[in-house]
């Protein structure tokens, strides 16, 4: 309850924090500190962190940046250290081996927070998830050293309801491929297809999870990530996919290609009359391109991509 007063008073915010790290490195550092992860209202919410410096319980200045890295800029809090002079200027901070130490341990403790969280508190842990996920996979983004610490700790929501971990996923998961939906009520059937495998399918609807999923692959080898809408090998019968005059008659006519190939497979599920696959990998880099402004609308070999 003092933490939760503290905060409110001191950053003016009337929500409580997701929660907050009490910092007290004696050696071979010296200071201490109050850091508080705030609950942000909603997604595109701006959340400029601020923290408050202090020199032996004496104000010094307000909203340093420099003492924690760019990718923990949402923390607030306040931090007393008595080994930085009292007129520390800007330039100072960001040449200081000192302020790089202090920084370091910042996001150690940081780490060893959300790993504590999942290990004693998963409950309420999961219930803050969706908040944390976006700042923490962007500080897995820009800090490699930052995903080795928390990685048995990163959740995914599945569409079933409830979070699982990576280690989760691949249990009794031979071939590594793990299917996701970014739009779950889009691509609900293909969703509902695979719950009639028994396969389930994760959540990943966040801006940054196309980057994060890559990061992911690259970080843990054989892992695939694919989308619902990207392959439906495990979707269909076992019978091999044959051709059909008509078909590839009307398909031809409408692609404006007439080398078009054109194959027949038929589904597991008979409710289903027929799926539009996209490649992964064109789909992937369809969307950085987006992202990055330069996307016109067609895919990565050139012709119009489907809507």
């Amino acid at each position: 309850e003092e933490y939760s007063e503290f905060y409110k008073k001191v950053f003016h915010d009337y929500n409580d924090s997701l929660f907050h790290i009490h910092i007290n490195a004696d050696y071979p550092l010296n200071f201490k500190g109050i850091l508080y992860f705030p609950k942000p209202s909603h997604e595109y919410q701006n959340l400029d962190g601020e923290i408050k410096l202090y020199y032996n319980r004496v104000f010094v200045a307000d909203n340093i940046k420099e003492v924690i890295p760019e990718y923990l800029l949402m923390l607030k809090g306040v931090v007393d250290c008595p080994d930085l002079p009292l007129n520390v200027s800007r330039s100072y901070l960001q040449t200081n081996s000192y302020v790089a130490k202090v920084s370091a341990h910042i996001v150690k403790k940081v780490c060893d927070k959300i790993n504590s969280l999942f290990n004693t508190e998963r409950e309420k842990f999961e219930g803050m998830y969706e908040d944390l996920k976006v700042f923490l996979e962007y500080a897995c983004l820009k800090d490699e050293k930052f995903y080795d610490r928390i990685k048995s700790s990163l959740l995914f929501r599945s569409v079933s309801g409830g979070y699982k971990t990576l280690v989760d996923c691949l249990e009794n998961n031979e071939e590594k491929k793990i299917y996701y939906a970014s739009d779950v009520e889009q691509q609900s059937v293909y969703i509902n297809m695979f719950k009639n495998e028994n396969i389930d399918v994760v959540v990943m609807d966040k801006v940054l999870d196309n980057q994060f999923i890559s990061l992911l692959e690259y970080k843990n080898e054989g892992v695939k990530f694919l989308r619902v809408d990207a392959s439906s090998d495990v979707l269909k019968t076992d019978n091999e996919g044959s051709k059909d005059e008509q078909l590839e008659k009307l398909f031809r006519e409408v692609s404006g290609r007439e080398n078009l190939k054109v194959t027949v497979s038929a589904l597991k599920d008979k409710t289903v009359p027929a799926v539009l696959n996209i490649s992964e990998e064109a789909r992937r880099f369809n969307d950085m391109l987006k992202m990055y402004g330069m996307y016109n609308g067609k895919d990565v070999s050139g012709k119009q991509a489907p809507e």
